[in-house]
């Protein structure tokens, strides 16, 4: 007996015998009676919201195949994000907590050279082009360190232009006479000595 319907009186339905054929087929594969078979399915339709006349073009497998794909893409997008957008920042966050922690040095000017020769005698190209395109990021306190380097570095050749002095020379060449103090040329030589 069907539980919880035992008291429950039968009535007839007509159906063409194909589809009854088709029908007692299905609920015995179900284990189930006719009337619990068809309480199912109805069940079923109404409970996720399906119409019958639809057909479901995906079968499980398909279904997994799908969930996994998107899996897959969802992690990439995910290590994109790492890649592109965390690790700059946490790049950004250890250089101003470097710049913090560096002690204050005496004035003077503190040009790095040896970055700058690499770069000029540096002859070695990258095997793939693609590199040479790639853009280099460079975390926003280093940048404006250099910044305020690079405005020191033009102060200080503005100030030795400044004092260049032409001299007209009757018997040869005409040449510039650098009118300065030796002791501001000195501090320029040990800031060029010691970066």
């Amino acid at each position: 007996m069907d539980k919880g319907y035992e008291k429950e009186a039968f009535r007839t339905v007509c159906i063409k015998k194909s589809v009854l054929q088709k029908f007692k087929g299905f609920s015995k594969r179900q284990g189930k009676s006719h009337s619990m078979t068809l309480l199912a399915m109805v069940e079923f339709f109404d409970h996720n919201g399906i119409s019958p006349d639809q057909r479901m073009n995906e079968t499980i497998v398909g279904l997994k195949y799908l969930i996994k794909k998107r899996f897959n893409a969802m992690v990439a997008i995910m290590r994109s994000i790492e890649k592109e957008q965390t690790l700059p920042t946490v790049s950004m966050i250890q250089a101003l907590f470097q710049q913090e922690l560096e002690p204050e040095e005496e004035e003077g000017w503190e040009g790095d050279f040896d970055f700058f020769e690499q770069q000029l005698t540096e002859k070695q190209t990258p095997s793939d082009p693609e590199l040479l395109d790639t853009e280099i990021q460079v975390p926003k306190i280093v940048h404006e360190h250099l910044k305020e380097e690079m405005e020191a570095l033009k102060r200080d050749i503005k100030h030795v232009l400044d004092h260049l002095v032409p001299v007209k020379n009757r018997l040869g060449k005409d040449y510039l006479k650098l009118d300065l103090d030796p002791e501001l040329i000195e501090r320029y030589q040990q800031k060029i000595k010691n970066p």
